[in-house]
């Protein structure tokens, strides 16, 4: 593992508690996940219709797109609940010296 592949998302402190925090990384609009089984990170935009999922409803585990229901896993990224058939592109993710990074 090289240390030059992570990179620092967000400071912990940062992040909003049990919900879904957006980032923008360089050209990447992401949605960091505070869920009930740790933080993970995907591409904020819905396989779908392009709808920012950082403004659906989110319950710990399940970010449901607010432009048309769709719902994933956002822990694995698995597309759960139509319209959504193609799952989420998630990051790798760590948390290191109070900063989440993520892994390119």
């Amino acid at each position: 593992m090289h240390s030059e592949n992570w990179h620092n998302l967000i400071r912990l402190d940062d992040l909003y508690t049990g919900d879904v925090t957006p980032v923008k990384f360089n050209d990447l609009a992401l949605a960091v996940y505070d869920t009930h089984h740790g933080i993970t990170v995907s591409l904020a935009q819905c396989t779908h219709a392009g709808a920012n999922l950082c403004d659906g409803y989110f319950d710990g585990k399940f970010i449901e797109c607010p432009l048309h229901q769709g719902l994933f896993d956002a822990t694995t990224g698995e597309a759960r609940a139509a319209p959504v058939v193609r799952g989420l592109k998630m990051y790798e993710c760590r948390v290191l010296e109070n900063y989440i990074q993520i892994k390119l």
